[in-house]
């Protein structure tokens, strides 16, 4: 009873020091500078040039004007617009419309998307806007959850029920700030991030690693409940979106077979050989998929393969069982697997959030071009792997910005709509053709890095020379 007492009393007043919720469980992060500077004149907070390897030009007023409504967008690349830049990242689009929408206020809706920034480094800049007198935050991450070397083999996480809803307590909390041991045992979380594919032999880094994965979910499940913790101590909306990926156009990134004796390698190579021949027929070809399954059922390439001629034969649940779990299974995740996807969810609703499903709005028709939902995000609503179009770019920023309406009860008009379209329209003419040209230019960069071939650092972290 005194402990529910206690937990109620810290939840109605919100009587929780931000240190209760920003330690991470497996990095130390002292070193890390913060994300926005006063300008030279101090009438403006600005990303610093020295953080522009990762973000973004971004700035805001540093002394908040009366009538204004300050947003703060986290993320990774989506967020950021890539491989376009903020001029036509969704962010950039809601402040458009709230401003068509609510011209009684003023909006800043500052992007703060970092490329390949995971939420472990996400919740470090969360932690310095909440700072900002911010409105609301907006939160759009789980894509570069495996992106980055780390070692869990010395974590004990919560596993069960009663463990994970006392990390989600505020007392808990409270008590364990004051408990908590040194950060020695820590890993030190680099200032300047590099992920496993900037290395020379970063493909070779990924390989089937089942207990790392589960890591790579438990603190990302842990990270994404110190954000939520974090909004609900400062009393700060927060909205969370379930990224979209594309899942017909990508094929896994790297596959990898199961540790196999050589009877079973043969019959799986003999089926694979039948399951890729694109001259035998569709049955014959999807029975050797089977068999395949069988002998190894985590392998990425035959799910794929599957589901394709699934989705070629308008087969959506066939195919959608397959294509996810050529996702999921990828040797080298870079887009949000369902274990990370379902743990949004589940905060979302233990937290009593509303998210926003990306996923759900880029599926608006089937494998034939028909208007019919199939449960599988549509492939032409992305430019690569994980990045929206311009276009749906534009449609979540019309998702979110409804969120945000409905937050400070603004009743949206045709007139306003009508006025936010032109303003879009203005906006996108105004960008010249050098700026399309870059972003098709950092596409093909991005291509290469996804497939390994970056060439970015020697295997010491040094800078080495591109292929």
């Amino acid at each position: 009873m005194p402990f529910i007492a206690a937990e109620l009393f810290l939840r109605i007043t919100h009587r929780v020091d931000l240190k209760d919720l920003a330690s991470d469980p497996v990095f130390d992060a002292a070193g890390q500078s913060p994300l926005f500077v006063l300008s030279p004149d101090s009438t403006r907070l600005e990303i610093p040039p020295s953080r522009l390897n990762f973000f973004r030009p971004a700035s805001f007023a540093a002394d908040k004007p009366g009538n204004t409504r300050r947003i703060f967008v986290l993320g990774g690349s989506t967020v950021q617009g890539r491989p376009y830049e903020t001029e036509t990242a969704f962010a950039k689009w809601m402040q458009l419309r709230l401003e068509a929408q609510d011209p009684s206020h003023g909006y800043e809706v500052v992007n703060c998307g970092g490329v390949s920034y995971a939420s472990y480094r996400i919740a470090i800049v969360l932690e310095e806007v909440l700072r900002y007198q911010p409105d609301a935050i907006v939160l759009y991450t789980g894509h570069n959850e495996y992106l980055e070397e780390r070692s869990y083999s010395t974590i004990e996480w919560e596993s069960n029920p009663l463990q994970r809803l006392a990390q989600c307590s505020y007392l808990v909390r409270s008590i364990r700030r004051h408990l908590r041991p040194p950060a020695g045992h820590r890993q030190d979380l680099p200032a300047e991030l590099k992920t496993r594919l900037d290395f020379v032999d970063g493909m070779a880094r990924y390989v089937r690693d089942e207990p790392w994965r589960r890591g790579v979910v438990n603190h990302f499940r842990v990270t994404l409940e110190r954000m939520i913790g974090m909004c609900e101590a400062a009393d700060v909306p927060l909205l969370v979106c379930v990224p979209t990926s594309d899942v017909v156009n990508t094929p896994p990134l790297k596959v990898q077979m199961a540790d196999l004796d050589q009877a079973a390698l043969d019959d799986f190579l003999r089926h694979q050989a039948i399951a890729e021949d694109n001259r035998l027929a569709e049955g014959r070809r999807l029975a050797a998929c089977k068999a395949c399954l069988e002998i190894d059922p985590e392998h990425a390439g035959i799910h794929y393969l599957a589901g394709m001629l699934h989705w070629e034969h308008g087969r959506a649940r066939q195919a959608g069982e397959h294509l996810y779990a050529a996702r999921d299974h990828d040797v080298c995740p870079l887009r949000a697997t369902t274990p990370v996807l379902q743990t949004i969810l589940q905060s979302a609703e233990r937290h009593r959030l509303r998210p926003i499903r990306c996923d759900q709005l880029f599926d608006r028709t089937d494998s034939q071009w028909r208007p019919i939902p199939d449960r599988i995000e549509d492939p032409q609503r992305f430019v690569d792997h994980v990045h929206p179009t311009i276009a749906g770019h534009q449609e979540i920023a019309l998702a979110v910005s409804d969120a945000v309406m409905e937050l400070f009860q603004i009743t949206a008009t045709a007139s306003a709509e009508e006025s936010y379209r032109a303003r879009a329209t203005q906006h996108l003419a105004s960008l010249d053709e050098t700026y399309f040209a870059r972003g098709k230019q950092r596409l093909e960069g991005l291509r290469n890095w996804a497939a390994g071939r970056a060439g970015k650092l020697s295997e010491d972290g040094r800078n080495v020379e591109a292929d």
